[in-house]
């Protein structure tokens, strides 16, 4: 818990706890939609040594709740980002977390995003080529995505990696299905041991594949 609060307080965020209303929000909404947990910054070390993203880059962070994955891949690789998250009690903290991080690292607000919507309204951008999921909604959902990502390839072709941390086994059947995504890395972390679904499985699609 110490090290956790020494990254929010030098990202200048809060995204350890949340208050009772925003998990009911979450779930009183929309039952395709999970609770929101966020990933531990020792995890985040792990799959970030293992995955280098550069400035020219885009991470899009579906579910992002308070934006701990966002802040801290845009502070430790400058890279662009964006957040996609549709609970309206989040959202509003994670403005506040914008504008809390914006103040201690600036003149980063043309590079960063932040959107209050379904995940599958989302239109995938041109630049947008590495994705965050930590299971934030159901399989039948993540195939509705998965399906945007692969017509934005097909429309504008690039090289795109998808980060699945904590993978379930919908969420693994559905990217299958897609038949054209392969599995580059399975990064193990903190508590993979215990549990080995405490994971990243990163996998490429190929602008040749599509």
């Amino acid at each position: 818990m110490e090290n956790e609060k020494m990254f929010d307080s030098f990202l200048g965020i809060h995204t350890i706890e949340t208050e009772p209303e925003d998990t009911a929000a979450k779930v009183g909404e929309n039952v395709e939609n999970h609770i929101y947990q966020a990933t531990y910054y020792r995890d985040l070390i792990t799959l970030f040594d293992e995955i280098s993203l550069e400035p020219e880059d885009t991470l899009v962070d579906f579910g992002c709740g308070l934006g701990r994955v966002l802040f801290y891949c845009n502070s430790r690789h400058y890279c662009r980002t964006t957040g996609i998250e549709n609970n309206p009690v989040l959202f509003k903290k994670l403005l506040s977390n914008a504008d809390s991080y914006q103040s201690k690292f600036l003149e980063q607000e043309q590079r960063m995003q932040f959107l209050n919507m379904e995940a599958e309204e989302y239109e995938v951008q041109p630049e947008d080529n590495y994705f965050y999921f930590f299971n934030p909604f159901s399989g039948a959902v993540f195939q509705k995505v998965l399906g945007k990502i692969i017509a934005s390839v097909r429309a504008n072709p690039r090289d795109i990696n998808v980060m699945i941390y904590y993978p379930t086994f919908e969420y693994q059947r559905e990217i299958r299905n897609s038949k054209l995504f392969v599995l580059k890395k399975m990064i193990k972390l903190s508590g993979y041991e215990e549990d080995p679904d405490e994971k990243v499985l990163v996998y490429h699609l190929s602008r040749y594949f599509v």
